[in-house]
């Protein structure tokens, strides 16, 4: 696993704020549950809380990464746009949705 800027082709591109991709990466024979805060055509950034706590981030191969729905992730971000992962409302989300929001 290494850290620094992307070595891969083209252009780097970025989702917009609070609407980054829940992702399942492999990372040497470890895998981690993250989001996908930007990517080239061959390399993904994850980014994931580790055993410690510790936010880290890591250019990981486009190969060893796919998304996964914010419900299969082990790992949710406090910061994120309820609204865009659940757009009609799901119970247990939070702000714009799910039963009790009108509480």
């Amino acid at each position: 696993m290494t850290q620094g800027s992307a070595a891969g082709p083209g252009p780097v591109t970025r989702a917009p704020y609070c609407r980054k991709p829940y992702v399942r990466a492999r990372l040497g024979r470890d895998g981690v549950d993250g989001k996908a805060i930007a990517w080239t055509h061959s390399e993904v950034q994850v980014k994931w809380v580790d055993r410690d706590g510790a936010m880290r981030t890591a250019w990981v191969p486009a190969a060893a990464v796919r998304r996964i729905s914010r419900d299969d992730s082990a790992w949710h971000d406090p910061y994120d746009d309820y609204g865009f992962y659940y757009p009609g409302g799901t119970p247990g989300s939070a702000p714009g949705g799910g039963p009790d929001a009108a509480k």
